[in-house]
């Protein structure tokens, strides 16, 4: 009764040779040219137009009033990555370039939620309430025909 192993010539030889695999967790791994990954705000840059939130694909970033003073009004915008698409329309969109996604992929593995929200506070000034708008005078009314001249008009039309 002989067994036949038809892989372990195979296994013996790569048992001995350098491995074929990524050393990935113990050396680190550069991203790809142009990768999306973690998200970074920059609040100063930013000029409140809200078109990041209008565009986002996921429903992920948020505008939330946080305080406010006599003059200006506190917001803290977030971006949640667990429900980010990484679709990157928020910067392609953003005009100041107040948002960029970094090359950073490792920014998802064990980590807890509140790790995984990008926040940053702007301040805004208050608007003024508009000042109403004054009444337009009413147009004069058209006087009314009386009820012999229309019946004159119908006749006429309908002789036509």
């Amino acid at each position: 009764m002989a067994f036949d192993f038809p892989f372990l010539k195979e296994a013996l030889t790569q048992l001995f040779q350098k491995s074929s695999c990524e050393e990935y967790p113990f050396k680190p791994k550069e991203a790809f040219p142009r990768f999306r990954g973690r998200i970074v705000f920059h609040p100063e840059k930013c000029i409140k137009c809200g078109m990041c939130e209008r565009v986002c694909a996921g429903g992920s970033i948020s505008n939330v009033l946080v305080g406010t003073t006599e003059e200006t009004e506190l917001y803290e915008r977030t971006f949640d990555l667990t429900s980010c698409t990484f679709c990157s329309y928020c910067a392609d969109f953003c005009s100041t370039d107040a948002i960029e996604l970094t090359p950073d992929f490792e920014h998802l593995m064990g980590t807890k939620h509140e790790e995984l929200l990008v926040k940053g506070v702007y301040e805004r000034k208050k608007r003024k309430p508009a000042a109403p708008k004054a009444a337009k005078p009413a147009a004069p009314k058209a006087e009314e025909k009386p009820a012999e001249a229309k019946e004159e008009e119908a006749e006429a039309c309908a002789n036509d």
